[in-house]
């Protein structure tokens, strides 16, 4: 947890993804909790909304344990860009995420 969301360029990788689930669910920022990188127990409606946020945060885990040098927030980014675009190619997008990776 420390090496997501406090170590080095942990915690402007953390701060950017909430920005953008807050977005999602209309929502401020501050009422994101850092619990929900491990442990997304929550319910939101509609599904696509909820997979969008799942999406994003495994994309995060899996960005933040990936390599052992330091990654930037800009490579964050592009990864990002980069898998948004690549859902969004797959059929059946609009049941899994709907329109909510426009946020990236």
């Amino acid at each position: 947890m420390h090496r997501l969301t406090d170590c080095v360029t942990g915690n402007v990788i953390w701060e950017w993804t909430k920005k953008r689930i807050a977005w999602i669910l209309r929502m401020d920022p501050s009422h994101i909790p850092k619990e929900w990188i491990l442990r997304p127990q929550f319910h939101i409606w509609p599904p696509e909304r909820r997979r969008s946020i799942l999406w994003l945060l495994v994309h995060m885990v899996w960005f933040g344990v990936r390599e052992s040098r330091t990654p930037s927030a800009q490579e964050y980014s592009d990864i990002l860009r980069w898998a948004r675009w690549k859902a969004y190619q797959s059929t059946g997008r609009q049941r899994q995420v709907g329109k909510y990776l426009e946020v990236l």
